[in-house]
């Protein structure tokens, strides 16, 4: 049996906005904590923002950070896509962020993991999303958008493989075709028709390279947009303005896409 904790953190709303409308410069402060165990006994801990909107459903968007990193590192994206009414999901991957115990208090740092190790993301990412989805049932996970940087888009990738319900859209920062043993070209072929958005940095000819080799695995629509500051992963979202912005505003229009054919 999987063990769950749950601490709610006090919410305070601040603005409100229709989905997909302009977005507001006010930032919501609603957010949960989740702690959830693994089979294996980790803890994975993850934040879930509401947004100030009411709905029955919210759609959802899937936040996956960096290697060396943590979900503390997004900037506005978060709160941006609150603001668009999307709830959203940040993890910490195992060793990272508040994601370094097992319930025994063995402490873990990604520094010195093995490939075994990180090769458990794409089910970390499974079984949070199981544990919302079972949890919060004002919360679609079938209605969903994941965000990844480097390590976090490898993962979002072969996350995606496992769900039955295939995201709407995925954005890919920094992509690779193998990362810390998570390989991804085959499985990007397999996840089908899913519009995929590849932001980078023109300072990164590593990802650059990398990000064109995936395209021809692609089944669905596949875009490469370039910015002209930063490195690879999320150092591109603090050095390069209105990034976050086109992120949000993309998905919000593969979101929209979607709704036109379901009422078709």
């Amino acid at each position: 049996m999987k063990k769950f904790i749950i601490f709610i953190v006090v919410c305070i709303f601040t603005t409100s906005c229709a989905f997909g409308a302009a977005l507001s410069k006010k930032v919501s402060k609603a957010s949960i904590d989740l702690e959830v165990e693994t089979k294996d006994g980790f803890l994975l801990t993850s934040k879930l923002y509401m947004p100030k909107e009411k709905r029955k459903k919210y759609p959802l968007v899937v936040l996956l950070h960096s290697l060396g990193y943590s979900s503390a590192y997004w900037i506005d994206l978060q709160s941006k896509f609150n603001q668009a009414g999307f709830a959203v999901l940040e993890m910490d991957f195992r060793g990272h962020g508040k994601s370094i115990y097992t319930a025994n208090f063995r402490k873990t740092n990604w520094r010195y993991m093995s490939e075994k190790t990180y090769k458990k993301y794409p089910s970390d990412v499974c079984d949070v999303l199981l544990y919302v989805s079972e949890n919060y049932k004002n919360i679609s996970v079938s209605n969903m958008a994941i965000v990844g940087a480097d390590i976090g888009a490898n993962t979002a990738i072969l996350a995606s493989s496992k769900l039955k319900t295939k995201p709407i859209a995925l954005v890919l920062i920094s992509p690779s075709a193998k990362f810390k043993g998570l390989y991804t070209p085959i499985i990007l072929a397999d996840i089908g028709n899913v519009p995929i958005c590849v932001p980078l940095s023109a300072k990164d000819r590593y990802s650059q390279t990398q990000a064109y080799y995936l395209k021809r695995f692609a089944q669905g629509p596949y875009y490469i947009k370039t910015y002209p500051y930063g490195g690879i992963g999320m150092l591109i979202l603090k050095v390069n303005k209105g990034i976050t912005t086109d992120i949000v505003n993309w998905t919000v229009q593969e979101f929209n896409s979607k709704l036109k054919v379901k009422h078709k």
